[in-house]
């Protein structure tokens, strides 16, 4: 595909194996380009963990692969997501559940969106790291690389 972007314009579905290959080939793309300020949220409640991104307008992204259902709430704004085998647009305030196994892409439209994942917690653990690698396939880019610059190993790599 020489366009990455055309993963949204699929008006038909897709096996899942080209989705996932689309997805991919689109974060690869997204990788050479400067990052986007995308902030994070955390909520805890009891037996739920709730993670909230916030999405500036005019953004495309992909996600890490989840291992676990989880439910998403989109509380405001529109967004075209892939699934696994098309894509759907859609508006908040909505809600659905979300199976594990999929990597996915997103495409913001004009106005910010928040997009909260909500995950079963039943140990209530707070530490986000080992909630991370319990809740997601961590890649070596994005995630991963986040977590390095956090701790200070990255800028340290680096420099040196």
């Amino acid at each position: 595909m020489d366009n990455p972007l055309a993963i949204f314009e699929t008006n038909k579905e897709v096996s899942v194996t080209e989705m996932n290959a689309m997805v991919v080939q689109l974060q690869d793309r997204l990788m050479e380009m400067e990052p986007v300020q995308i902030v994070t949220l955390h909520k805890f409640l009891p037996g739920i963990y709730e993670r909230t991104i916030i999405i500036p307008p005019w953004t495309v992204l992909t996600g890490a692969e989840h291992k676990t259902a989880y439910k998403v709430r989109l509380e405001r704004g529109s967004i075209a997501v892939s699934t696994d085998t098309d894509v759907k647009i859609l508006t908040g305030p909505f809600e659905f559940d979300a199976p594990a196994g999929f990597k996915r892409a997103g495409r913001v439209f004009e106005d910010e969106v928040v997009w909260t994942d909500i995950y079963e917690n039943p140990d209530n653990c707070r530490n986000i790291e080992e909630l991370e690698n319990r809740l997601y396939v961590v890649p070596d880019i994005g995630l991963y690389e986040y977590r390095q610059l956090v701790k200070g190993e990255l800028l340290c790599q680096e420099s040196g």
